[in-house]
């Protein structure tokens, strides 16, 4: 299956077309962690478009080998029911394996691919950030999300997190349709102010927190976000979207602040292991379960999920109205063998 674009048309389509919002999809292993539980992916496919995502990432950096993750892809691929997009996570320990990922992605033809940079990447410069990027799009026609965040460590080039004068230049790229922004610290919505200033006549600019979604709507016409585990939330980030989109400002704001206590909670959880550059797929992954997927932990190394954690984060979920499993027995295993 080819691309449902040419390279020309990329930046145009993702403007016009893309709306909503793009979850994550952790993958499923065995029972033994052998290998992908294809079943548990396939249903949490299908869970994401049930909720009305506009598709989702199929992540990385989940305990899959490269092998595992190209098979993850194919399925996610195939199991996506009409419409519904998937973006491949480009993120892994070479940038040779990034534009091979990114190259199937596009004989698939999945929507796009977010870009990541390897943790053995370390620039001196920002001409070095946009070569690397250049490096990558030059050798596939996949739409690109890029994906500027501290994380990377690119802080002694720029106190923002992410260099401008880099940004500036890669959004220009053909293939850069929507930059997913990360940066400024406690100053995130001012950084984001100026960046979509600097960016926005080239790519969509977004930052995908949810907490930060109806502001972006209101006061720059935002439409589409990720991406980001929404699916913690059940379909109440859809709603939100669904109705700013449609200019129901108070309804939005009514339906964000019905799973405040969710938020809070999921808020604490992160605060927890803040500074490890490293996000808790095994957490994302049972509050993803609560609320209709797949479960089941992801392959060690990784960080553990402690039983008071758990507590915490359904006790949330249970203070804003989402209907839960009795208990979380089956979590461990998963819903689908």
């Amino acid at each position: 299956m080819a691309l449902p674009y040419s390279r020309a048309e990329a930046k145009d389509r993702a403007r016009s077309e893309w709306r909503g919002g793009c979850n994550v999809t952790l993958p499923s292993f065995n029972a033994d962690f052998s290998g992908l539980n294809e079943a548990g992916i396939r249903h949490d496919i299908r869970r994401g478009a049930e909720l009305g995502f506009w598709g989702t990432l199929v992540a990385s950096e989940s305990g899959t080998t490269f092998a595992e993750y190209k098979r993850f892809l194919e399925i996610a691929v195939d199991e996506a029911p009409a419409g519904f997009k998937i973006v491949a996570h480009l993120s892994f320990d070479t940038v040779e394996q990034a534009i091979e990922a990114a190259q199937l992605a596009e004989a698939l033809g999945a929507e796009a691919g977010l870009l990541s940079y390897p943790q053995s990447f370390r620039p001196k410069s920002s001409a070095d950030i946009v070569e690397h990027t250049r490096h990558v799009t030059d050798n596939t026609d996949l739409a690109m999300i890029l994906f500027a965040t501290s994380a990377w460590g690119f802080k002694p080039l720029h106190t923002a997190g992410f260099p401008l004068d880099a940004l500036k230049e890669m959004v220009q790229i053909d293939t850069a349709v929507a930059l997913k922004y990360e940066g400024g610290g406690s100053a995130v919505m001012s950084a984001l102010t100026q960046v979509h200033e600097l960016c926005s006549p080239y790519v969509i600019v977004e930052n995908p927190m949810e907490q930060q979604i109806p502001v972006q709507a209101r006061e720059f016409g935002t439409r589409w976000w990720g991406t980001s585990a929404y699916e913690s939330f059940g379909d109440r980030v859809p709603r939100v979207m669904a109705a700013l989109a449609e200019d129901r400002f108070d309804d939005a704001m009514d339906i964000f602040w019905s799973y405040n206590a969710a938020r809070e909670a999921k808020g604490a959880f992160h605060a927890s292991f803040a500074g490890a550059n490293l996000i808790h797929r095994n957490g994302w992954k049972y509050l993803g379960w609560l609320n209709g997927f797949n479960g089941g932990l992801v392959r060690m190394p990784h960080m553990r999920l402690a039983p008071g954690q758990m507590k915490s984060l359904r006790a949330g979920l249970a203070a804003s109205g989402f209907d839960l499993p009795a208990n979380d027995d089956d979590f461990y295993t998963g819903r689908v063998q």
